[in-house]
């Protein structure tokens, strides 16, 4: 799989859920849900998550109506599609002008790993988060998720 198509099945695993509307989610006290910490091979500095990513959990937040008893499990799934923005922000994504075939597929591959490792961090989140939802909050979610980056 090219790093391309990689980037496009977390895109739409992560932009088909999201349609980008609104402020970032606010939780009680207006602060945001404590961040879960992500373990990477590579240790690298914490970035801040992108803006549209907040924007897309926001407009997740609105279109899947979440309720006050869902906002633990969203909370969770939330910072982890923060964390993987962050990891994915942080992974090398080109590499060396002068590489060599051989090179280029490393980098591809670390790279394909970093999203792989943040996809699988993401799935107890989703299953939590899914399992809370209604029937209509999960056709909505359904929904949502199918239809790729351009919800």
């Amino acid at each position: 799989m090219s790093r391309n198509s990689s980037r496009s099945v977390v895109a739409g695993l992560v932009s088909g859920w999201l349609i980008i509307v609104g402020s970032p989610v606010e939780v009680a006290g207006g602060q945001p849900p404590a961040r879960i910490s992500v373990i990477l091979a590579q240790a690298q500095p914490n970035p801040a998550p992108a803006p549209d990513v907040e924007a897309n959990i926001a407009s997740l937040h609105q279109r899947l109506q979440i309720t006050p008893a869902q906002e633990a499990p969203f909370g969770v799934f939330a910072n982890a599609l923060r964390a993987n923005a962050r990891a994915e922000a942080s992974a090398p994504h080109q590499p060396p002008a002068n590489a060599s075939a051989v090179d280029e597929l490393r980098a591809e591959i670390q790279y394909d790993e970093v999203e792989l490792a943040g996809l699988k961090k993401l799935l107890p989140a989703l299953e939590a988060l899914y399992a809370s939802l209604s029937p209509a909050q999960r056709q909505a979610a359904d929904a949502a998720f199918r239809g790729g980056p351009r919800g």
